[in-house]
């Protein structure tokens, strides 16, 4: 006797249970293999992205989380990112491109939480579009999240391991039955289970190597890949628009913005998600007193809108910092003009240099290392946050950075949106900074810059403007 005739003894003896559970795993290993799981980006970003948007007169951070294998369901979280909150929210889901049902997928209400989470059934791979209306007193926003689902094509070694785990699930039940009864003993009989042994083995082999080979792509490429174009992704054309047309101080306007391709003229529809938001917007009047960052939502293919109060009349400047898919980041730049009268009694000073202010129960320091401040050379901006109570090291994550940092030189077409030197907080996190923001930078040219440092703690952000005079590199 020899090695096979004591292994297909063993198999002919094994209980009927556990052939059965063997074959099992194995069906499932290969239902496994044979429907790869589903990829997706909200953006670039991976299978769960929060984006920020200004819908009407509400900011939602919105929480997607797209399903590990279709069909399944896609995870809608929507959580008020500070006042005024909505009442209600409607969700409704489109393949892109169609018109949104006039029947909403899900009927959200609050009632006291702090978010809420719908499901919506996708059943296939491809382009989406989510749609929320929110509702409440203040009034009523709509945003439109583009949603992108699909599955990797099957690796080249999906088919013959297939076949390998077949040939294995065949062998061993055939094996099992010849051998039941003790028919193995019988002559012709023990032949044949030596052969089927034989084919167990060989194709248990291949599965082993085939399987391998065909999970050790997916382990190595996590992501999606994201279309590229050749040179980068073309530049974009901001058309800017208000409503009304010519707005007054102390009204509320509607900014539209309309992204349009710089090869094509096309809306510009392939906007990634950059730290929580696929567009953040600075609004500066000249004087720089006036200053607002917002996160307009999309409402269609290459259009966002955003509510805005302007506080005093003048030219204003909108910077909108965005990011292609397979692109790099740019700021694309527009202007308008506010009427009325002046909603101030004095015009305020500029705003303080370096050094210690106070912004509502809050000291903070504004710190340049090293000083003073010259064009060329890297410099580390900080600010040091305290209260009452001394150092302050509860600040929040806030469009996932611990803090941000905006400057615009007061003379040249010159801004920058920095982010803190520190940890990037993932959704949901509990990380916490201070009291010391740092901000790297090199300031391009000499002159006077209007910088703005934003923080959040206890769910509001907080905003320290500064002046800041570069002299001339040595």
């Amino acid at each position: 006797m020899n090695l096979w005739y004591y292994i297909s003894t063993m198999l002919c003896f094994c209980s009927q249970a556990r052939r059965w559970l063997a074959v099992g795993a194995l069906i499932a290993l290969l239902a496994l293999i044979a429907v790869p799981p589903a990829s997706a980006h909200v953006g670039d970003a991976g299978p769960v992205q929060t984006i920020v948007m200004d819908a009407g007169p509400y900011e939602l951070a919105v929480t997607i989380t797209i399903p590990p294998a279709l069909p399944g369901p896609l995870l809608v979280d929507i959580a008020p990112d500070g006042a005024p909150l909505p009442e209600t929210f409607e969700v409704r889901l489109t393949r892109y491109g169609s018109p949104f049902p006039e029947k909403p997928a899900a009927l959200l209400s609050l009632n006291g939480a702090f978010s809420v989470t719908t499901r919506l059934d996708i059943n296939a791979p491809g382009d989406w579009e989510v749609e929320i209306v929110a509702r409440g007193a203040p009034g009523e926003g709509v945003m439109r999240i583009p949603v992108t689902v699909f599955q990797p094509p099957l690796p080249p070694t999906t088919i013959p391991l297939a076949i390998a785990l077949g040939v294995l699930i065949v062998s061993l039940l055939a094996g099992a039955a010849v051998g039941a009864g003790g028919r193995h003993a019988r002559p012709g009989f023990a032949g044949a289970l030596r052969v089927l042994n034989y084919a167990a083995f060989a194709s248990a082999v291949a599965s082993a190597v085939l399987a391998w080979l065909q999970f050790m792509p997916l382990q190595a490429e996590t992501t999606p890949a994201v279309p590229t174009y050749s040179g980068g992704a073309p530049h974009i054309n901001l058309l800017l628009a208000t409503e009304p047309q010519t707005p007054d101080a102390g009204a509320p306007l509607v900014m539209t913005l309309d992204l349009r391709d710089g090869a094509t003229g096309l809306p510009a529809d392939d906007l990634s998600p950059h730290h929580d938001a696929l567009l953040h917007l600075a609004v500066v009047d000249d004087s720089g007193g006036f200053f607002a960052h917002l996160h307009p939502a999309r409402v269609a293919p290459g259009l966002y809108a955003v509510t805005l109060v302007p506080d005093r009349p003048g030219m204003y400047t909108a910077y909108a910092e965005l990011m292609r898919h397979g692109g790099s980041l740019q700021v694309v730049t527009g202007r308008f003009a506010v009427g009325g009268q002046v909603q101030i009694d004095t015009a305020p000073p500029p705003a303080p240099g370096l050094g210690v202010r106070s912004i509502g129960d809050l000291t903070v320091e504004v710190r340049a290392q090293p000083a003073p401040l010259r064009s060329g050379q890297l410099t580390t901006l900080s600010v040091m946050v305290s209260d009452v109570n001394g150092p302050v090291r509860d600040l929040e994550p806030w469009l996932g950075m611990g803090g941000h940092l905006m400057m615009r030189h007061v003379n040249e077409a010159l801004f920058s949106h920095i982010h803190a030197a520190a940890p990037i907080a993932a959704p949901g996190s509990m990380l916490r900074y201070g009291p010391e923001l740092r901000f790297v930078h090199n300031f391009p040219r000499p002159g006077v810059y209007q910088a703005w440092f934003q923080f959040r703690r206890a769910g509001q952000v907080i905003t320290v403007p500064a002046t800041l005079e570069v002299q001339s590199a040595k």
